[in-house]
């Protein structure tokens, strides 16, 4: 099924089931607004990625995400973000 199927099939899911806007990093891979936005969701993004660093912008990430409506879906690379493969340390997943 893949990543993108699985990923698709979740959308479907969400928005029959859970709708409700989903966070999307920034930059996200790019098949991700489109899946999600066909389910049904309405996509938004997070700040992720730090242009001055190269690197993770953890503060940027959390500011965003605290500002999300409860209930909001979010949408996490676990490791080897795509497209950046900037990734948290552990730390940061804590």
């Amino acid at each position: 099924m893949s990543g993108t199927g699985a990923l698709r099939i979740l959308a479907e899911f969400l928005g029959k089931f859970a709708p409700a806007p989903i966070y999307v990093s920034d930059p996200t891979w790019g098949n991700h607004i489109a899946i999600f936005g066909k389910g049904g969701l309405e996509v938004r993004k997070y700040r992720y990625f730090d242009k001055s660093t190269n690197g993770f912008d953890f503060e940027g990430m959390c500011e965003d995400l605290k500002k999300a409506p409860a209930g909001s879906h979010i949408l996490l690379h676990t490791c080897a973000h795509n497209p950046t493969g900037a990734d948290p340390i552990m730390e940061q997943w804590v």
